[in-house]
């Protein structure tokens, strides 16, 4: 897909991220792209977002605090996120970059980009479908990679649910830190749909 901004955004990409991380972002674009097609969402819009989500993933943590803290961009957990995972901002600089540097003007895009690591209640289709591409590329290995894009292609709210779950349980079963706003973000959708539904 062509954009008068591909150049741009494959020039920025290709001297900001690594070979494995470029190559990542273009797998989500692409996968985007083909899930968006099946859930009448604008295809442009999800290749913007999937190129786009994880632009500022080279930014060191320190990077990322200072980059947001400059352009006085909080948000709800921002403190503890800063604190105990701050790798996480990656996704609200990107918007940021896509916003300032790219000038998109989208807030859907804007907004895909930046939910796709801890989510949030009420996420647009293409945030979801963003949230989900990320996790389930087909760079990614991990052990249901490959089933979770099959559903995806079937179903993307129960794809959604199975992702959401599998992100959760990744950091409790690692004994990491878990983000407020996930669990926020995991009461929101299963108060207010059904899994199966």
């Amino acid at each position: 897909m062509n954009t008068d901004i591909d150049e741009d955004i494959f020039e920025y990409l290709y001297s900001h991220l690594n070979p494995k991380r470029l190559e990542h972002s273009y797998n989500v674009a692409n996968l985007a792209v083909s899930l968006a097609e099946r859930n009448d969402v604008n295809a442009l819009n999800a290749w913007l977002a999937g190129l786009l989500h994880d632009c500022a993933k080279s930014m060191t943590d320190k990077e990322l605090i200072k980059f947001l803290k400059n352009r006085k961009k909080k948000f709800k957990y921002f403190k503890e996120v800063s604190i105990k995972s701050p790798h996480l901002l990656h996704s609200f600089a990107g918007e940021i970059i896509a916003r300032e540097y790219f000038k998109i003007k989208n807030e859907t895009v804007l907004k895909a980009i930046k939910n796709h690591t801890l989510g949030r209640e009420n996420m647009s289709i293409l945030e979801r479908l963003i949230f989900v591409a990320d996790s389930i590329s087909h760079d990614r290995k991990w052990k249901y990679a490959g089933t979770l894009r099959e559903l995806a292609k079937e179903d993307l709210n129960k794809a959604f649910f199975e992702v959401l779950a599998e992100k959760i349980s990744y950091v409790i079963r690692d004994a990491g830190w878990l983000c407020p706003q996930t669990i926020d973000t995991w009461n929101w959708y299963v108060s207010n749909f059904k899994k199966d539904s």
